[in-house]
């Protein structure tokens, strides 16, 4: 049942809503005032009839929405060209649309509204819902023959001569879709037997396919024989090179075994402590060698008075000092005596005697050491030793070349480089052993000059030499050696 009816855009109804109460709703209002329109309306909701002269003056479309109670709405939409309907079912998101369905409404939206003509027999169809006020009282111009189509369309006849109608039309449709499928059906029998071919095809393609496998693979076989008869054209004539190698040293003897080395090595490196030891001991006895006797020391008890002496004076010199600042108007007090040469005196005489135990330490020291053996030169024979090493593992590594090659068959197998590798590797070891060491010599020399330089300027710095007052130069600092000159008559005593 329809619960409301919205008319917008529709006649003379820019937007108008009824809602209709159950049992009998009735209209009522002066002449044009828009009630055959709702009529009208509910005509077109129930048989989309084709007039577009409904749409309101100035609109681009009428629309008529019927709610019913169980909360679906229909809507029928009218636009200039063509109409459409919008069902809205109960808790759908957005409505259905149905265009281009002819003239007949969609039966879904006619089995939602239940307004449609009911159908006799010959053909006819009885608008019971809804009629036209300038016909009479209904059915009353209608002939004999519809009106007892439609009491007859009342009873169980009526509705089994419907239903037969409609059986009939049913089997026609169906024979007709019958027919059109069996067209159908030879149609795509005919294209299958086009393509039968497409089995002897497909297995002759499988056998391209493994043809074209082995193809490649014969080619890769074939790539991989001309990198092996290479190979063996390349052995071959290694194999003639070591050949000719082995006539040539098959007229040489063997070379004599070898004695154990470890004994050898352990007193050459104990002989090169040695020489290191001995340059260090000589080179200390040259430096010592140089120096003079030191002078004979002075009485230290006199210089120790006179050194609390001048500490006394300072003191009484701060005490004068503030007497002065005190005693401003007095005249200034007598000028002290010089102290500057007791100090100095003290100072050198306090150096000279570190510097004679050092010395006598040192003479100690190297009085205790025994004179070095006298060692024969190694060079010759740790030359002949790798000599012989090398020309013993060239014999064995050629033994082994040659049983190796005398149980192969051609292709022969590459000898083994692992030799080679661990010479190649033995070299870049000593490569590396020669690059730091001759970084740690460059080190070496760096600091030796920055020392040089440190000398030079140390040197500078001194008027001249603390022990023996000559002059001291730094080329003869680290030349030959600075010589002392001889002390006068006046040297060592207080001034």
């Amino acid at each position: 049942m329809i619960t409301r009816l919205t008319l917008l855009d529709f006649m003379a109804h820019a937007r108008t809503v009824f809602d209709l109460a159950p049992g009998l709703n009735v209209l009522t209002g002066p002449n044009n005032t828009g009630k055959s329109a709702v009529v009208e309306a509910l005509r077109c909701l129930a048989r989309n009839p084709p007039p577009k002269h409904v749409i309101r003056h100035g609109a681009t479309e009428a629309r008529v929405t019927a709610e019913t109670d169980d909360g679906t709405t229909v809507t029928w939409v009218r636009r200039p060209k063509y109409a459409l309907y919008e069902l809205t079912r109960p808790g759908a998101a957005a409505p259905e649309v149905f265009a281009k369905f002819g003239r007949t409404p969609p039966e879904a939206v006619l089995a939602v509204l239940g307004l449609g003509p009911v159908p006799i027999e010959g053909g006819d169809e009885v608008d019971v819902h809804i009629g036209n006020q300038r016909e009479p009282v209904f059915l009353l111009n209608q002939p004999g023959s519809v009106l007892a189509g439609f009491f007859a369309a009342s009873t169980e006849a009526a509705h089994l001569i419907g239903m037969q109608n409609r059986l009939t039309d049913r089997t026609k449709k169906a024979k007709a879709e019958k027919k059109r499928l069996e067209g159908r059906m030879a149609g795509l029998l005919a294209e299958l037997d086009k393509l039968a071919p497409l089995p002897d095809l497909e297995l002759r393609l499988g056998a391209a396919t493994d043809l074209e496998a082995a193809l490649a693979a014969g080619d890769r076989q074939a790539a991989g024989l001309a990198a092996v008869l290479a190979a063996g054209h390349g052995l071959r004539g290694r194999v003639a090179g070591l050949g000719r190698s082995r006539d040539a040293l098959a007229a040489l003897a063997l070379p004599p075994e070898l004695a154990p080395t470890a004994a050898l090595a352990g007193a050459v490196s104990r002989q090169a402590a040695l020489a290191v030891r001995l340059d260090r001991t000589v080179g200390r006895r040259q430096a010592l060698a140089s120096l003079t006797d030191p002078p004979a020391l002075a009485d230290t008890a006199r210089l120790s008075s006179q050194s609390d002496g001048l500490a006394r004076l300072r003191t009484d010199e701060a005490r004068a000092a503030g007497r002065a600042r005190a005693l401003g108007p007095l005249a200034p007090p007598p000028a002290l005596a010089d102290l500057a040469g007791p100090a100095d005196l003290a100072r050198r005489l306090d150096e000279a005697r570190r510097a004679a135990k050092r010395l006598a330490g040192r003479d100690r020291t190297l009085d205790k050491l025994a004179a070095p053996p006298e060692t024969a030169p190694v060079a010759p024979l740790a030359a002949l030793a790798g000599r012989l090493e090398a020309g013993r593992a060239a014999g064995h590594a050629l033994a082994r070349r040659n049983r190796t090659l005398a149980g192969l068959a051609p292709p022969p197998v590459p000898a083994d480089v692992q030799p080679l590798a661990a010479t190649l590797a033995a070299l870049a070891e000593a490569r590396q052993a020669v690059a730091a060491a001759e970084a740690a010599a460059a080190g070496s020399a760096a600091s030796l000059a920055a020392l040089a330089g440190r000398i030079e300027a140390r040197l500078a710095e001194l008027p001249a030499c603390p022990l023996c007052g000559g002059e001291l130069s730094a080329a003869d600092f680290l030349g030959p050696g600075h010589r002392h000159a001889t002390p006068g008559p006046g040297a060592g005593k207080t001034p």
